[in-house]
């Protein structure tokens, strides 16, 4: 391992079952590797309306970051409890998904994303990882895992011994 790289592991959450399976399947991998477990939630869409939308219909930057953080400690809950198994360092960020997940990942020694969901926007019944995944994949600075979905749920709450 370079020694500038942190022990920490980066996990993507959104607060869809899958990102919370993403969470829980993260967390075990922190714990094994004694390193940090650092979740995060970029909301940097969501301050951008749509087009057609009307002037002003967009939540504030500040009420976006909060609702972020709620989503975000709302997942934690959700996949731990109040007792995680390793401390969870919360981080909601303003930009959009691949450039916060790759900066916080940048130094880390794993990046953890949840496959998109079989009838995702953009999947059109297609298999394999959808856009987000593959800018992690090719981008990435460190090792990425990608888990993948079966319905609307991660298969990772069951550890499979082969890892790819």
């Amino acid at each position: 391992m370079d020694p500038r790289t942190a022990h920490k592991v980066v996990v993507g959450v959104d607060g869809a079952p899958r990102t919370i399976a993403a969470l829980r399947w993260a967390a075990s991998e922190a714990l094994r590797r004694d390193a940090e477990l650092v979740a995060v939630h970029a909301w940097g869409s969501m301050v951008r309306p749509a087009s057609y939308a009307p002037v002003g219909a967009s939540a504030s930057p500040d009420e976006c970051a909060s609702q972020a953080a709620e989503v975000l400690a709302a997942a934690v809950r959700t996949a731990f409890g109040a007792t995680p198994p390793v401390p969870v360092r919360q981080v909601v960020d303003e930009r959009a998904v691949v450039p916060a997940l790759l900066g916080h990942a940048g130094d880390a020694e794993l990046l953890v994303v949840a496959s998109r969901a079989p009838g995702a926007p953009g999947a059109r019944g297609e298999s394999g990882p959808g856009p987000i995944t593959l800018s992690c994949l090719r981008q990435s600075a460190c090792p990425v895992v990608v888990l993948p979905t079966v319905g609307d749920r991660v298969a990772a709450d069951q550890r499979s011994s082969t890892l790819v």
